[in-house]
């Protein structure tokens, strides 16, 4: 497969994650149609938005809104299966809880693939493998920081799940690999992909964070 059509679909795929990521943290928050579905937008677009403006580059998204109009179509599918639930109770703790476990699956998913998209920017550009991981960890938490910010939240990546750091990791080992050593990209890439996904899901199943300022009081 041309390494190009492999990047798109994995755009599309990391597109469909992210924004499943930003309405289910739409839903979460009670916004209405147009707040949910510019989250799905923000989250999936985002990251590769800031990623290509540092580069003096015009917006890929603006380019071909094809990952635009995949967002809109994304949240309103999900709209349309949530409004099909009964509001009761009980039912409304368990679509809340499964909210929650939606949005950090997805999350990961769109994280490591965006991530892996942004080093293979560096790449193409022939830059250092300092900034591949810089590109990785723009691309993958610059749609969630933005996210995060719109609904009043202080973004995840600067407080838990070591978020930042794996997109920075991924990043860096992709340029190794595929630089320095030489190897194809298309395996490394789904190599890294699985690799990085597991420990995402490690890190959120057993909440691993990394050291943080928090005082106990005496």
């Amino acid at each position: 497969m041309n390494f190009e059509l492999f990047l798109t679909l994995c755009n599309y795929l990391g597109t469909i994650a992210f924004a499943v990521s930003g309405t289910a943290k739409g839903f979460k928050h009670k916004l209405d149609l147009f707040g949910f579905t510019l989250l799905a937008m923000i989250t999936a677009c985002g990251g590769g938005m800031i990623r290509d403006m540092m580069l003096s580059e015009i917006p890929a998204a603006l380019v071909d809104p094809t990952p635009i109009y995949l967002s809109i179509l994304v949240s309103l599918l999900m709209y349309a299966f949530v409004i099909r639930q009964k509001i009761d109770q009980p039912r409304t703790q368990k679509l809340y809880r499964l909210l929650t476990v939606t949005n950090l699956t997805f999350d990961a998913i769109g994280l490591v693939i965006f991530a892996l998209i942004g080093a293979s920017k560096g790449v193409e550009l022939a830059m250092n493998p300092m900034a591949s991981g810089l590109l990785a960890t723009l691309t993958g938490v610059g749609g969630g920081i933005i996210r995060d910010l719109l609904v009043n939240e202080v973004p995840i990546v600067l407080k838990a799940d070591v978020y930042a750091v794996l997109a920075f990791g991924a990043g860096l080992c992709y340029h190794l690999l595929v630089v320095n050593l030489n190897l194809p990209a298309i395996p490394v890439y789904l190599v890294l992909f699985i690799f990085c996904l597991v420990i995402r899901l490690l890190i959120i199943r057993y909440k691993i964070n990394l050291p943080s300022f928090n005082p106990k009081p005496h």
